[in-house]
């Protein structure tokens, strides 16, 4: 299958109109097109805990579903959301989902990704993706990107939490309409958003 590239040029400025966002992107990066669209199912793949134990996915399913957030720790944008997604986490896993951090970039370390939940209070399992295997199967692009499963490890929603960066800017906030939606038994009315953030830290790939 042929790669879906996004090439952006060194020290260029990305700003999303409207939200606020700029972040700096010191790179190219070359993004694989996902291999899961919105209905369907996400395989049982393989992650690492933060001491570096391989571990399955599926071992972290909710009763009502899986919420799958890829977050950093020295991103700006994914810390300004650190407060919201403890926030979703203590609220959702109460009602019967799991919420699963998952941190790709290959310059934050285990021991990093563990001290920064502990110091944000996270109060989420975050684990790493080890080459980004996982970033690169799902089409992730970016810190904070949010998927969202159902009990069957179908994919019902993906993109961002909310639509502002600030908080006093939110007017919608699509993450947590997805959760609603799966609880009360309805189709998620919006399925994919555009997710704003910091450019994952990917592995070098030899062309």
């Amino acid at each position: 299958m042929r790669k879906a590239r996004i090439l952006i040029g060194a020290a260029a400025i990305v700003f999303a109109a409207g939200l606020g966002v700029g972040w700096y992107v010191l790179a190219m990066q070359e993004v694989p097109p996902s291999q899961v669209a919105i209905g369907g199912k996400m395989s049982n793949v393989q992650l690492a805990t933060v001491t570096g134990e391989s571990v399955q996915l599926y071992n972290y399913a909710g009763q009502q579903g899986t919420l799958v957030i890829f977050v950093a720790t020295r991103c700006p944008i994914s810390n300004d959301y650190n407060q919201r997604m403890a926030e979703l986490a203590k609220e959702y896993t109460a009602r019967g989902f799991a919420v699963i951090g998952i941190n790709p970039n290959r310059t934050e370390p285990g021991d990093e990704v563990a001290r920064h939940a502990a110091e944000k209070g996270l109060g989420f399992t975050v684990l790493k993706d080890p080459g980004n295997k996982v970033a690169d199967y799902l089409g992730a692009s970016v810190t904070p990107e949010a998927y969202l499963f159902d009990r069957d490890w179908t994919l019902r929603y993906h993109g961002r939490i909310d639509d502002s960066r600030n908080p006093s800017g939110i007017t919608t906030r699509d993450l947590r309409v997805a959760l609603d939606a799966i609880l009360a038994g309805k189709a998620v009315p919006v399925t994919e958003t555009k997710a704003f953030g910091c450019t994952i830290k990917r592995v070098p790939r030899s062309s």
